[in-house]
Formats: structure tokens, sequence, C-alpha cells
């Protein structure tokens, strides 16, 4: 069981969109309580800083931890899966040395006397022993070097997306169990070619000449990531984001709900939320009968249900007036003090940003 605090640290954290270098080697740490400010021009790399702390998105080199823990894919090496083509021969290759090794097996126990001989009760064994050969076969291969025979001929292997690193063998049995979920082929012909066995094992199927990564410890999964991000990272932004279809109250309780927590008492914490908000009257109505203030109070209010350690903010008050601005900003301090949480604010406002424990700034992609 994984526990976590909200220590956040990142070192030397570059990300490029293409051409364009946004993030150059950021270091970073906040503490916990602190609530602390990020101003900057735009495109000094605030924004895109911020999603990658938050685990939104992935740096390119660099480390990002939280607590100690690492959360994100840290290799500086782009992992490009390979085309639908190669996955096709991977399959093709394996079925026909799995086949020939399965019925090498039966001849050699003596249950079969030649490939030509077909019975029931050979019929039920052959599949029996199929089984058996494709456990083997995959996960001593795959575990053992990253690739079967077949990516041998095709000039691929097998990845971790979390750090680039060799499959153990867990992971590799994992990827075998999960071919036989229905339909995993027909991923095969998707725009990037991952299959329910790559999926649940968090791999990719990559070129030969991709350069395996150090194993990570403590490096969390895609599944583990997200289950992490839910319960201990809240986020407000600019836009508040909430569901038009649905009211102020249960769109409070959709990250609690996702949580697995209980309904009943998802709902009481978010009518307590929205009431130490100011918004008991608005509990009921949806997003278009609100006020842009109320709107984002209410995001404020969904950021919370899960008891977040870090509150990420990105713009929260850019489309707020003066007064709902510096509203929202008290706001965060009073959080702050009653929960003590950690808030880590993105905004243009310099003078807002100087209500802040501590004010941080960007440009060309650093903190100066």
């Amino acid at each position: 069981k994984l526990t976590f605090g909200c220590m956040i640290t990142g070192k030397n954290i570059h990300k490029r969109y293409g051409t364009v270098e946004v993030l150059r080697g950021v270091d970073i740490e906040i503490n916990k309580g602190e609530v602390v400010s990020i101003v900057g021009p735009s495109g000094s790399g605030k924004s895109t800083l911020l999603h990658i702390l938050g685990t939104l998105d992935k740096a390119d080199a660099g480390d990002v931890k939280i607590s100690g823990v690492r959360i994100g894919n840290t290799s500086n090496q782009v992992i490009p899966p390979v085309s639908w083509i190669k996955r096709l021969c991977n399959y093709a290759l394996d079925s026909i040395l799995i086949g020939f090794l399965a019925n090498g097996l039966m001849i050699l126990l003596g249950l079969k006397q030649s490939f030509l001989e077909i019975s029931g009760l050979y019929s039920w064994t052959m599949v029996l022993y199929t089984f058996i050969t494709i456990f083997v076969y995959y996960t001593f291969l795959e575990g053992l070097t990253g690739r079967s025979f077949a990516k041998y001929i095709t000039q691929t292997k097998v990845v971790m997306e979390t750090d680039s690193s060799k499959p153990s063998f867990k992971e590799s049995l994992i990827r075998t169990v999960c071919r036989f979920i229905p339909f995993d082929a027909l991923s095969f012909f998707s725009k990037k070619p991952i299959g329910w066995h790559d999926m649940v094992s968090d791999t990719l199927v990559t070129d030969s000449k991709f350069s395996y990564q150090p194993k990570s410890k403590n490096n969390l999964s895609v599944r583990q990531l997200s289950a992490f991000r839910n319960k201990h990272i809240g986020f407000v932004f600019q836009f508040h984001h909430l569901l038009p279809e649905f009211t102020a109250w249960e769109n409070v309780c959709i990250p609690g709900w996702l949580a697995g927590r209980k309904k009943a008492e998802v709902k009481e914490k978010a009518e307590e939320l929205l009431k130490m908000l100011g918004l008991s009257h608005r509990m009921e109505n949806k997003p278009n009968e609100m006020s842009g203030g109320e709107q984002q109070r209410v995001a404020v209010a969904r950021a919370l249900i899960n008891n977040p350690d870090i509150v990420f903010a990105d713009e929260p008050t850019g489309n707020l007036d003066s007064a709902n601005a510096k509203e929202l900003h008290q706001l965060f301090f009073d959080l702050r003090k009653q929960f003590n949480q950690t808030f880590l604010i993105v905004t243009h406002n310099e003078e807002l940003a100087q209500l802040s424990d501590r004010v941080l700034h960007m440009k060309d992609g650093k903190i100066v």
C-alpha cells in the first residue's frame, strides 16, 4: 500500500512540443502547507510545469517526485509504438511457432503419433497444451529478453511505459494472461497499436533499437497514478469545466464517486463544502444558472471533495472580476489554515501573487 505526503520536488525538468522547447531544466520544491504562486509572461512554461507536477502531463526528461515517490516517466526518450503491420506479423509468426511447439510437446510426451492425427480427445488435449505453451513461451521469453522469437525477426521489443525499462516476469505474465481477452488482436489496426495486454501491464511494443533504461523503484503505474491523482490532488482551472447537465452538488460529488466512496458520504461532504463556500442556496442549480464567481467556487469545492494533499490552480481568477479574484485567493488561504493543504497557483496577477507565501518567476522555460 502506497502512502503519500504532499512534498513535491522537480529536478531538471525538460519538456518539448515538436521543435518548441517549453521547459529548459526547471528545479522546484514545494513544502507542505505552503501557498506558492508561479508568475511570468505568456509562453514562459508556467501551465506546462503545473500540468507535469500535477501528473496531467509527462516530462521528457528530469525527475518529478511526491514525497520521494517517482510519479512520472523520467526517461529522456519518447517511446514510439511500432506500426500495426509489425504487430500483426508478430502475432502471425508467434502463432505458427506456438502451434509447432505445442505439437512437438505432445509428440515428446507420447500423446500424439503424428502431426496429422486428429480425434476428439486429441483436440481438447491440443487446446490445453497450446495454452500451456503460450504461457511458457511469452512469459519466459519476454521476461528474460523482452522479446519473443517473432519480435527478433521483426526487430521489435517490449518496453515498460512507466520508466522505459524491460518488463519483469510478473509484467510478462500479466501480458500473457491478457492476450486471452476477447478482441485484443483488433488493437493491431489502431493508430497507436496497443491492446489489452499492453494497457493492463503498462507496456508498449517499440523498435528494437530503443534502449532500455534502468528500472525505477517506486515508479507508479498508469492505474496507480490515476488513483493517486484522484485521491491526493485537486485541480482548479481558469475555465471551471463543470458538467452542464449536473447540479452544483452533483458536479462536486463526481470525483468522490469515481474514488469508490459511499454515495451518501460523498453527498454529505459536498453539501458541507458548498455551504462553507457560501453556496448553500445554489446546490440544486446547474452551471448556467450561476455567476462566474459561483461557478469557480463550485470548481474549488470539487477539487476539495477527496481531501487532497495539494491543490493545483491554473489561472483560477482569469475569468473573474477583481473583487471575485481577491475573494478566491483569500479563500485559498482560509482553506490552507483550516485543512493544512498546499496550493500551487499559476497566475498573471502579480498583485494577487504577492499574497502567497512564496512567488516563483518563470521566463523562457526556467525559474528565474
